[in-house]
């Protein structure tokens, strides 16, 4: 059986207010953007906070944000509908938005970053079109997962001016768990 899909969802927005001890998010009942063809609807399951979102909350973000913007960048969440041309997500999937919506492949000219310039995911639940997805692995459980569209962008922004011959000092972590 078929969920209806909603209509309507709860989003924080930025109060763009920032006298000192005065909120600096609002919680609001809006609207579900429309879904286009390419259109993707996430059921929001976790997000994670950064430097970023502080910044853009405090007004020291360098960069012009959207007034009233719905803030951060990093989610993952589970599909729940899909437009009719969408071809690589499926109800059910796990997806998380790419944080530099208009920077896919590295190429391109533009930018575009969530929660400054457009809305971030700081909503229960969000639209976002195919391309600006990225599918998440089962493995990892939704805060994991919420921090992967980030960890990405950074490790890129590390190593995009990297020359053939030049070293990298990789630090992982790694975790177990006993049964």
């Amino acid at each position: 059986m078929t969920q209806p899909q909603p209509t309507s969802r709860q989003a924080f927005r930025r109060t763009d207010d920032h006298t000192p001890g005065t909120p600096k998010v609002k919680l609001v009942t809006e609207a579900i953007p429309p879904l286009s063809p390419s259109g993707v609807l996430i059921k929001v399951h976790a997000v994670s906070l950064n430097y970023r979102d502080a910044n853009i909350a405090n007004g020291g973000n360098p960069w012009p944000v959207v007034p009233h913007g719905i803030p951060c960048n990093d989610a993952a969440g589970e599909v729940v509908a899909v437009g009719e041309r969408v071809k690589n997500l499926a109800i059910g999937d796990r997806a998380a938005p790419i944080v530099d919506t208009e920077n896919i492949t590295g190429r391109e000219s533009t930018r575009s970053w969530l929660a400054a310039d457009e809305d971030g995911v700081l909503a229960d639940y969000i639209v976002f079109d195919e391309h600006k997805l990225c599918k998440l692995p089962m493995y990892l459980d939704w805060v994991q997962a919420s921090l992967i569209p980030c960890a990405g962008v950074t490790a890129w922004a590390a190593l995009k001016d990297m020359e053939i011959g030049q070293t990298v000092l990789i630090q992982g972590l790694s975790s177990a768990t006993e049964s």
